[in-house]
């Protein structure tokens, strides 16, 4: 399985997963232009892709949906209510989209999809753990808590790309309003850093090798400041060593993970 963010940020957000001939986009929340470049830097083309798994309604999860649908009849799946909140947005997407219940399995070409319930400031949101016969991705982001439905996903996965979208001092000492601090924080809004690092924790003890941090805010982080607060969580279980730690660029595609 090969695994490549083609942008992460809260600006926009969309991550290919490829086995064979199976290549799935988790979310579309950037223009179909940039989709396009990212695919052709991968080798592949829309009309390579079997389908787009949606998170959630979001516009920096959704933004490209509608001209994808429009040009290239894409499949769509999303949770039933996600589906309504992308039909909204882009009415084009009901001729190709594929609601299904959150936890379902989705046999997808050769990879075997299960979605998990998140906590975020939608009606439904949700991850994806992603199984192969030869490994396990799992991809959780907009998530305001770790909950035992994320743990219970996530752990054992051999590549995980998990929130880490703020630094609670940068974010408490910005400029966003103080409506927009209290969302963030909120146990509906995003994973800080430090969240993250607890996280991370829990897969490393799991056993997973791979962690790409994502969905970091622009204004309230830094790669740099995220990457070093999850790998002091790491080194504190001895584990530093042990894993593979980055940060996905918010964006250009990342470099590709195999697994």
């Amino acid at each position: 399985m090969k695994i490549c963010t083609l942008a992460s940020s809260s600006s926009g957000n969309c991550t290919l997963v490829s086995q064979g001939d199976t290549h799935l986009l988790i979310d579309a929340g950037i223009s179909m232009r940039r989709i396009v470049a990212g695919l052709k830097n991968a080798g592949l083309t829309p009309s390579d892709l079997t389908g787009i798994l949606v998170t959630h309604e979001h516009g920096d999860h959704i933004a490209g949906v509608k001209m994808l649908v429009k040009h290239h009849h894409v499949p769509i799946f999303a949770p039933g209510v996600v589906a309504e909140g992308v039909c909204y947005v882009a009415p084009d997407a009901q001729r190709t989209l594929t609601p299904f219940q959150t936890g379902s399995e989705l046999v997808l070409g050769e990879l075997s999809v299960r979605s998990f319930p998140t906590m975020h400031d939608t009606p439904e949101s949700v991850g994806y753990r992603i199984e192969f016969s030869g490994g396990t991705f799992v991809f959780v982001t907009d998530v305001g808590s770790v909950t035992d439905e994320v743990l219970t996903a996530a752990c054992g996965a051999d590549l995980a790309v998990i929130e880490a979208n703020h630094d609670v001092e940068m974010l408490r000492n910005g400029h966003y309003p103080a409506f927009l601090k209290k969302r963030v924080l909120s146990e509906r809004g995003h994973l800080s850093n430090d969240d993250s690092g607890r996280l991370a924790v829990a897969l490393a003890e799991s056993g997973t090798r791979t962690i790409v941090l994502a969905h970091l805010s622009r204004d309230n982080n830094t790669p740099r400041m995220a990457c070093r607060t999850v790998a002091r969580a790491l080194c504190s279980i001895g584990a530093g060593d042990d894993v593979i730690l980055a940060a996905a660029p918010p964006d250009d595609p990342s470099p590709v993970y195999i697994l």
